[in-house]
């Protein structure tokens, strides 16, 4: 059977699974660490189950995120959380100064629209990579079903670039407001080890 469709070439592409190993996780923090730019269309956020590494991030001179949903509510929450677990606070330190540097950008697009996730990892050549699909970073994966992403290389990696470049255009910074949060969160945190010490 001839597996072609008209006016498409054939490339390499990759399946991943909550089961495959490498996993989305290993995946993304493996082009992270070769990549100078980075842009990600996704719902939303989780940033308790965001564990990327200053290490895979070192390269990386832009990281721009792009969600359809942010909420403030919720964020709170959750910077809150991974202030009081010391395994995990320095998470929400390592993004403000991402913030802080200009080294990582926040826009939301609401009406924007786009499915599924995606993320474009470039370099000084141009887009390498892109991953699409569900975006999970915890393990073991919580839910009973599957969560599939694929990864495609150069050509689809123009053509999603190019998508995400569309988007971020239309799109509103919310980067201050994420970083004031954060920095509450920090900030709280620092008062309650004061009065317990």
């Amino acid at each position: 059977m001839d597996s072609t469709l008209p006016g498409l070439a054939r490339q390499p592409a990759a399946l991943l699974d909550d089961r495959s190993r490498p996993d989305f996780r290993d995946a993304f923090g493996s082009l992270a660490g070769h990549s100078t730019e980075i842009a990600t269309a996704v719902t939303r956020v989780r940033l308790s189950t965001m564990n990327l590494t200053e290490s895979e991030l070192v390269r990386v001179e832009s990281f721009r995120v792009l969600v359809a949903e942010m909420n403030a509510i919720h964020l709170t929450a959750e910077a809150r959380g991974l202030q009081n677990d010391p395994k995990r606070a320095p998470r929400v330190e390592f993004l403000q100064r991402m913030l802080e540097s200009g080294r990582l950008e926040v826009r939301a697009a609401p009406l924007a629209g786009w499915s599924p996730d995606f993320t474009v990892f470039a370099n000084v050549t141009g887009p390498l990579a892109v991953l699409a699909g569900f975006h999970w970073f915890e393990r073991p994966y919580p839910n009973r079903g599957p969560a599939l992403a694929s990864l495609h290389f150069a050509q689809a990696a123009r053509i999603a670039a190019r998508r995400h470049a569309e988007l971020w255009d239309g799109a509103h910074d919310i980067g201050p407001a994420v970083w004031n949060i954060l920095s509450k969160a920090h900030t709280r945190r620092l008062v309650g080890t004061a009065e317990r010490g």
